[in-house]
């Protein structure tokens, strides 16, 4: 009877011993770390990215010489000075409505294959999307995103906000502001997120932090480095993502990079590599392939 009692529990036990350790949410079994931290690192980010590609079609498009106190433009455009004596140039002063009205009749570079139209209203631009793929990895955007833009002390100020827009299995809730400068042909902008919702695995996005997106300009490539924190429930409440050096593409999957997860007890790191899996280590000893949704 001993012999056969150790031979019925010893499966049951290593099926215990794994659980621990696996999602018990509808997201990627991933045994790395605890419970779901691993599948959550990654919805966190991805939706990051997608905010990115957001802020990206709306201040891409707009030309270098708002990051200086006025622009010279050609006799005869919208200038709110006179012409020099020469009557040849006219010095038009960069305005958040002026902004809108660049980003707005660019949408098509941005989203291809006329997915999506953009309008817009004094200094607010407004994105409609159906099925959109986009910059950034963004595929299968649906919804009405707003970008609110002002143009003061050499930069750009930026306001993004939609309820319930959907990308590539992700439903998001944009609630995020930034301020975009240009150096060299370089643009940095720093952003504030509050962005919630679920991400393609299932899991909550909700998040307060700060992160830096970086691009050159018209190179279709950024890098995000920044802490989202307050993340997750239950026992991993609280949980914050540290995303370092997160290099995205337009239609690839991520280049580089790595986003750390700390949570109540310890760390999960997935590690990106231009393929369509992360590789997961947690310091628990344990580690995975994370699958992702990227193309």
């Amino acid at each position: 009877m001993k012999k056969t009692s150790i031979i019925v529990l010893a499966p049951v036990l290593g099926s215990l011993a794994i659980a621990a350790c696996t999602s018990t949410t509808s997201s990627p079994v991933v045994a790395c770390g605890p419970d779901n931290v691993a599948t959550t690192n990654w919805d966190v980010v991805v939706t990051t990215e997608y905010e990115a590609a957001w802020y990206y079609a709306s201040l891409d498009p707009i030309p270098l010489g708002y990051y200086a106190a006025s622009v010279t433009v050609a006799a005869g455009s919208d200038s709110t000075t006179a012409p020099d004596a020469s009557g040849a140039d006219a010095v038009v002063v960069a305005t958040g409505e002026s902004a809108a009205s660049a980003v707005a009749s660019s949408v098509a570079n941005y989203f291809p294959n006329g997915c999506a139209t953009a309008s817009a209203s004094g200094n607010v631009v407004t994105f409609a999307l159906n099925n959109c793929t986009g910059p950034f990895g963004l595929v299968a955007a649906t919804g009405t995103v707003a970008a609110t833009l002002t143009v003061a002390n050499n930069a750009v100020q930026i306001q993004l906000a939609g309820n319930k827009i959907a990308a590539n299995g992700a439903t998001i809730n944009l609630a995020t502001s930034g301020t975009l400068t240009q150096v060299n042909g370089q643009k940095t902008l720093q952003a504030t997120s509050q962005t919630t919702g679920t991400g393609p695995d299932g899991n909550s996005v909700a998040h307060t932090g700060t992160y830096t997106l970086v691009w050159p300009t018209g190179t279709g490539c950024a890098t995000i480095n920044g802490t989202l924190s307050g993340i997750g429930s239950g026992a991993y409440s609280g949980t914050s993502t540290q995303i370092t050096n997160y290099v995205t593409c337009n239609s690839k999957c991520p280049q580089s990079g790595t986003a750390t997860s700390s949570f109540n007890g310890g760390t999960a790191t997935l590690t990106f590599n231009g393929t369509s899996s992360a590789q997961c280590t947690a310091s628990n000893g344990t580690s995975a392939s994370v699958p992702l949704n990227c193309r």
